[in-house]
């Protein structure tokens, strides 16, 4: 059970007392309890259960940050954070529009307020709850930034930041449920709408699970829109506005590699029958809008409008596509996926799905539950109109 955390103790957390105890035992062993026995002995329990929990969030945390070990937040503002290069691509959109100095609202642990400040921007950071702005001060100071930062805790609907360029990232989260409904939001749309309103440059931060159409209804009408992936999952879509955008409709942006892809909308890619080559979109291509106007250029083409696979009958190689060279495709029906298996002795295989109920496990077992071979090939489950069809496929190197 979380920790009901008040500013009181999180100003006992990141105390020197307390930040020598944690390193101290970041290295004494792995057994919880009786590290959190540990802390009872010297801290009062309140503040040693605080510290149990940030001891486990920060572990997560490396995944996102270098320092993790080090950094202070909760459970939802480790959630919300967008992961170091992520922030860090972001930032420098900032700096190479010209910009010297940020407005950022609603800074929560700081991520955003950090990657800033390091790209050589003076950031004035604030929000509304009083733990979140004292955490993301103390996370400026571990990261050798607080120069170029200023933090106050303030609510934007009562206290708008002044003039100037501004990064918001409204809180889609209450407690450690993930809100979907943007109305639902923290500033709620209208309020977005009016802190954006003629400054010469903003970023919105949104979710990249939200329909586009809803976001429109919603929000101003953004100068760019850039779907950002992370590792192969979609993770932020950004509104970018005034001066922070480049003079392209649509963007999508691979990290941590950097490579990107951007034009005018084109989502949907002609339908054909399955060519001599699969590919799968990375996600920031498909939720962007530019699918379609990615096939056309490379020669490809959607086996079915709804699923998302590309094909071609000449190799393509992108980073926003794996590419596989297809070995055969048949109905996915377990007897004939076994008979081609078989055929092509096939020892050991990798599911990709799409339209696809079952989980990649369960059509392992089914299609394969024994080696006919040696051969390590990839099955793409998937559907085509209403048939549900196995392709057989070598992924390209």
């Amino acid at each position: 059970m979380a920790v009901r955390l008040d500013i009181k103790t999180a100003k006992i957390l990141t105390s020197e007392e307390a930040r020598e105890t944690m390193v101290l035992f970041r290295t004494l062993g792995d057994n919880p309890l009786a590290i959190q026995e540990s802390f009872r002995g010297m801290f009062p329990k309140k503040v040693a259960e605080a510290m149990g929990e940030l001891r486990a969030l920060r572990r997560r945390a490396t995944q996102k940050f270098e320092l993790g070990l080090d950094m202070y937040f909760t459970k939802p503002l480790l959630e919300q954070a967008s992961s170091e290069p992520v922030a860090a691509y972001r930032a420098a959109r900032f700096a190479a529009a010209g910009f010297k100095e940020v407005q950022d609202p609603c800074c929560g642990m700081g991520s955003d307020t950090i990657a800033m400040a390091k790209a050589g921007l003076k950031v004035f950071a604030a929000d509304k709850n009083e733990i979140a702005a004292h955490y993301a001060e103390a996370n400026s100071e571990i990261a050798g930034v607080s120069e170029n930062t200023e933090f106050r805790t303030a609510d934007c609907i009562e206290d708008p930041p002044p003039a100037g360029p501004l990064m918001l990232d409204p809180a889609r989260r209450r407690g450690s449920r993930r809100i979907m409904n943007p109305t639902d939001w923290s500033p709620a749309p209208e309020v977005v709408c009016s802190l954006i309103e003629g400054r010469e440059g903003a970023c919105l931060k949104l979710s990249p699970a939200v329909d586009m159409e809803t976001l429109f209804e919603l929000f101003p009408k953004p100068d760019e829109i850039e779907i950002i992936s992370y590792r192969g999952e979609a993770k932020e879509n950004v509104f970018w506005y005034g001066k922070l955008a480049t003079g392209v409709e649509r963007r999508a942006t691979i990290l941590p590699s950097g490579d990107t892809y951007a034009g005018d909308e084109q989502a949907q890619a002609e339908t054909g029958e399955i060519g001599a080559y699969l590919y799968d979109p990375d996600p920031a291509l498909v939720r962007s809008g530019l699918l379609g106007r990615f096939a056309e250029e490379f020669g490809m083409w959607n086996i079915d409008p709804e699923i998302g696979y590309l094909s071609s009958d000449k190799r393509v190689d992108s980073p926003f596509v794996d590419g596989f060279k297809v070995v055969a495709h048949e109905s996915l029906d377990p007897r004939k996926m076994r008979a081609l298996l078989r055929e092509h002795e096939v020892g050991r295989i990798q599911i990709r799905k799409r339209g696809i109920a079952e989980r990649p496990q369960t059509l392992e077992q089914r299609f394969l539950p024994k080696k006919y071979g040696d051969r390590f090939l990839t099955l793409v489950a998937t559907r085509i109109g209403d048939r549900h069809i196995g392709i057989l496929a070598d992924a390209l190197t």
